[in-house]
C-alpha cells in the first residue's frame, strides 16, 4: 500500500513539473539544487483563508515579501511528521544563524483538519518546542490548499492496536495517510521548488518528538525514504535567493585527544582540576547550580547542548580545543538539555571534552538565559553574573576565541 501511495505521489508531482532540457556544452550551467526540483513555470499560491495556531485568520498574502518553506504535517502522525518538525526546528536555527530570520518564514500546515484545531496546534508546539508557524483550516480550505501543491492525504482506519493520542491519552479513532514533502515559495507568492520525501535528522530527535514515533516511525528515523536535510534546504534557499552558498561554513577543527588535554591541563587550580578529572562525564549525582556556585571566583563558560542537535556535534570540537587551551584559567561546563541520559553518554563518548556535563531541562537555565536555539553558550563572570549569551553554533575557532578573550579572560583580568 505504501509503495503504491509513494508511486502515485511521485507521478502526481512529476505531472506538475516541467523537465529541464539538457544544457549545451557552451551554456553556463547553474549549480544544481541540493534537493527537490525547481518549477520552470512558477505558480502563484492561492490566498486560501486559513487560521494559525492562535486561531487568528491567515492568508499566504500576509507573507508576501518573504521566502517561505512550507511542509504538510499533522500533530497525530507517528511515522514521519515528528521528523519533519525536528528538521524544521533545526532549519529555523540555521536561518537565524545565517541572519535571515526577517526574510524567511518556516511553517507547517495540517493534513488533518478533522482534529488539528488551534488548541491542539498550540499544545503540540508547547510539547515539542517548535518555534515556527502552524496552520489549519476547515476541511474544504485544507483540501483547496493541498490540491494546489499536489499533496495527497486520505483519512484511513486506525491500526490494531490503535495509536494513543498524546494530548487526550485516549485511543485514536482514525489515521491520515499523506504526502511527505517541503515546498519553497518566493517573496512574490509563487511556488518555486517542490521536494517529495522524508526529513532526515541524522537519526537524532529530542525526546519529546521521539516519544511520538511508532515502530514504523523509529525505522523512518533511522532510514528515511527520499531524505532531505535542513542543510540541504538552506542550500536551496540560497540557490533561490541567488546568494553564494557558504563553502566550509564550519572549518574542521581537530579536537585534542583526552591524553593531550589532560597533559596540557595538569597543574590547574583545585576547582578547575576537579572539572578535568570528570572529563566527558555526565554528572547525575549533583545539581548544575551547585557546581556553578562552587566555581565562584572563576569565569565560567557554560555550553548548552543536546545529543539530538546536529549543530552541537559540529561545534563540540571547537569547545574541546578551547577548553584545553583556556581550561587552566576558565571553567568550562556542559548542560545537556532536554535529552535522555543514554543518548547523552553515547554522544560524550564520541565527542570527548575536558569537562563534565550536567543533565538539565531548558527551564533549569531560565535564570541564566532564555534558550532560543541549540547550542547556546553562556559566559558567566567571576561574580556569578551572566556577561554574554551566544545563541547557536560557533562557526569558527576564531569567533569562539574572540568571545573567550573578551567575555571570560577580559573580565578575569580586570577583576
Amino acid at each position: 500500500m505504501l509503495a503504491v501511495l509513494a508511486l502515485l505521489v511521485v507521478l502526481a508531482l512529476l505531472a506538475r513539473l516541467d523537465v529541464k532540457s539538457p544544457s549545451t556544452a557552451s551554456a553556463e550551467v547553474p549549480a544544481p539544487l541540493a534537493i527537490g526540483t525547481e518549477l520552470q513555470k512558477p505558480r502563484p499560491v492561492p490566498s486560501v483563508p486559513l487560521i494559525d495556531e492562535q486561531g487568528k485568520p491567515f492568508s499566504f498574502s500576509q507573507w508576501r515579501g518573504k521566502w517561505v518553506i512550507l511542509a504538510p504535517s499533522m500533530t497525530l502522525c507517528h511515522e514521519v511528521c515528528p521528523l519533519t518538525t525536528g528538521a524544521l526546528m533545526e532549519l529555523v536555527n540555521d536561518v537565524r544563524l545565517a541572519g535571515l530570520s526577517k526574510r524567511v518564514v518556516i511553517a507547517e500546515a495540517t493534513v488533518d483538519p478533522w482534529r488539528d484545531i488551534p488548541y491542539r496546534l498550540r499544545a503540540y508546539k508547547k510539547l515539542t518546542g517548535a518555534d515556527f508557524a502552524m496552520l489549519t483550516g476547515t476541511q474544504s480550505e485544507i483540501k483547496q490548499l493541498w490540491k494546489f501543491f499536489g499533496v495527497y492525504y486520505l483519512r484511513v482506519p486506525q491500526g490494531k492496536p490503535p495509536d494513543v493520542d498524546w494530548l487526550t491519552h485516549k485511543p485514536e479513532t482514525f489515521d491520515v495517510q499523506h504526502t511527505d514533502a517541503i515546498f519553497f515559495i518566493d517573496p512574490s507568492g509563487q511556488e518555486r521548488i517542490v521536494d517529495e520525501g522524508m526529513a532526515s535528522v541524522d537519526g537524532q530527535l529530542s525526546p519529546a518528538l521521539k516519544n511520538l514515533l511508532s515502530e514504523q516511525g523509529i525505522q523512518n528515523l533511522e532510514h528515511p525514504q527520499f531524505p532531505w536535510t535542513p542543510s540541504e534546504a538552506l542550500d536551496d534557499l540560497y540557490f533561490l535567493m541567488n546568494r553564494n552558498i557558504p563553502a566550509n561554513a564550519v572549518p574542521k577543527v581537530t579536537a585534542p585527544s583526552a591524553a593531550d588535554a589532560q597533559r596540557v591541563l595538569a597543574g590547574s587550580p583545585g576547582s578547575l582540576a576537579s572539572l578535568h578529572t570528570q572529563a566527558g562525564q555526565l554528572i547525575t549525582s549533583g545539581k548544575l547550580s551547585d557546581r556553578l556556585s562552587s566555581l565562584h571566583g572563576y569565569p565560567i563558560i557554560l555550553n548548552a547542548w543536546a545529543a539530538w542537535c546536529p549543530p552541537c556535534r559540529e561545534e563540540f570540537p571547537l569547545m574541546a580545543a578551547a577548553s584545553a587551551q583556556y581550561g587552566r584559567k576558565v571553567a568550562f561546563l556542559g548542560a545537556d538539555t532536554n535529552d535522555s541520559a543514554g543518548d547523552a553518554r553515547s554522544f560524550l563518548a564520541k565527542h570527548p571534552v575536558s569537562y563534565p556535563s550536567y543533565p538539565v531541562a531548558s527551564s533549569d537555565l531560565s535564570s541564566l538565559a532564555i534558550l532560543e536555539g541549540f547550542p547556546t553558550t553562556i559566559f558567566i563572570d567571576r561574580s556569578g553574573k551572566v556577561a554574554f549569551v551566544h545563541t547557536g553554533q560557533y562557526q569558527s575557532e576564531a569567533a569562539l576565541d574572540n568571545d573567550i578573550q573578551h567575555y571570560a579572560l577580559g573580565l578575569h583580568e580586570r577583576q
